[in-house]
């Protein structure tokens, strides 16, 4: 097959990023030829389709200037991407698209084009950004849906950046696309990572016939199983409140006596710093390439994933058992359906201090227990999520695509 994979990256940026580069990759070794569509930014991987790619847009800060205006539009409808859009597939010619994150940065008008040429498209969802304007479904500490909200209670919430006019922007792109159907008119089929995000979409009113569930998937050839480890407890991820970052803190607190090592970085970084100054039992390196992480997986003896928000998937989940680490995680969102809930890990209350400290202290003081679950949680990796069995699934997905159109 010859397949345009869209993606507002092109470059190792993010989980949904890292999940495409590598998706797009399986499918080449399995002999398609596969053509990203992305913003044009220095990071981008080396590719002669560059010439096709899209000026980008700045959505870090919110601009008021001509910047903020061409993001302002571009999250609406994006007339040069739908142009850049048309004339790569006039090239191409290809046989289906593969749609990720193209929201602000790309936005729907490329699925027109798609359509007007008569290509199906496929879309894997990575986040609820088609189901909400507020994408994490996160603010103040609670889980909150506001697909429904008016545009005037959403923009003054100010769920997105603190800022009145981000908020606006958000609420007005998400209820215009929503009220002209513009991705569902043109997706065949949307492939989610987790039944939980299937039922979400069921529950906004997608069609449950375009609905495949597929979870993601991990390569574990070349990663060792860790035996015991040292006894300490191990995060990686972004110190956001959604992924329980003040959690952490509160239960590291708590516990004086058991090693916290939290890899990674974010919004409350300094926050995470300061504490781990002040608190001998907490060790905060920052963001660690994978050499360096992969010494922290063989040190640690379980792995915390404590997210607050509902994890669309958890591929961090994936990673920590595919060291052969137990993994202690929230009852939020698809997590519990990684985790086998007492067999390869624990599945507790998100934000229960006390049943966390307890899960935790289980865990630590019977290793033996520990690494049965941990070479549990590897077995259980090699054999549903597998690289051949993900790519398989997402082959027919493609082809049936194909074949119905």
């Amino acid at each position: 097959m010859k397949i345009i994979s869209a993606h507002k990256f092109y470059y190792d940026r993010d989980g949904a990023s890292r999940y495409q580069l590598e998706i797009n990759r399986l499918l080449e070794l399995a002999g398609n030829e596969v053509i990203p569509f992305a913003m044009d930014l220095p990071e981008n991987l080396p590719t002669p389709w560059s010439r096709f790619f899209v000026s980008p847009v700045q959505t870090e800060k919110v601009r008021y200037d001509s910047s903020g205006l061409k993001t302002f539009f571009r999250m609406l409808y994006g007339m040069e991407a739908r142009k850049k859009m048309k004339a790569l597939l006039e090239e191409v010619k290809p046989d289906v698209a593969h749609i990720h994150n193209i929201y602000t940065q790309l936005s729907p008008s490329i699925l027109g084009a798609i359509a007007k040429a008569k290509v199906p498209a496929v879309m894997t969802v990575h986040d609820y950004h088609i189901l909400s304007p507020n994408y994490y479904m996160f603010r103040n500490g609670k889980v909150e849906d506001m697909r429904d909200w008016s545009l005037l209670k959403s923009t003054f919430s100010r769920f997105h950046k603190k800022s009145l006019a981000a908020s606006f922007a958000q609420t007005l792109a998400f209820k215009i696309h929503r009220r002209f159907n513009m991705y569902d008119r043109h997706i065949s089929t949307y492939i989610c990572p987790s039944n939980f995000i299937a039922e979400r979409m069921r529950m906004a009113g997608y069609p449950d016939k375009k609905i495949k569930t597929i979870p993601h998937f991990i390569d574990v050839s070349g990663i060792e199983t860790t035996i015991h480890g040292d006894g300490s407890v191990l995060f990686v991820g972004r110190f956001v409140e959604s992924k329980g970052a003040k959690f952490l803190l509160e239960l590291a607190k708590t516990m004086p006596n058991t090693k916290f090592i939290l890899v990674g970085d974010g919004e409350l970084g300094e926050e995470v710093r300061a504490m781990a100054r002040g608190l001998s039992n907490i060790e905060a390196p920052g963001w660690a390439d994978r050499e360096q992480l992969e010494g922290y997986y063989k040190r640690a003896s379980v792995a915390l994933v404590p997210s607050l928000w509902h994890e669309p998937f958890g591929l961090v989940v994936l990673e920590a058992m595919a060291h052969g680490l137990p993994v202690i995680v929230s009852d939020m969102g698809a997590l519990p359906e990684i985790v086998e809930d007492g067999v390869t890990g624990v599945v507790r209350p998100a934000g229960d201090l006390g049943g966390w400290r307890k899960a935790i202290e289980e865990m630590t003081s019977n290793l033996s227990r520990s690494e049965t679950m941990g070479l549990a949680g590897r077995e259980r990796v090699e054999k549903l999520y597998s690289p051949e069995l993900h790519l398989s699934r997402v082959v027919k997905v493609l082809e049936h695509a194909v074949h119905s159109r």
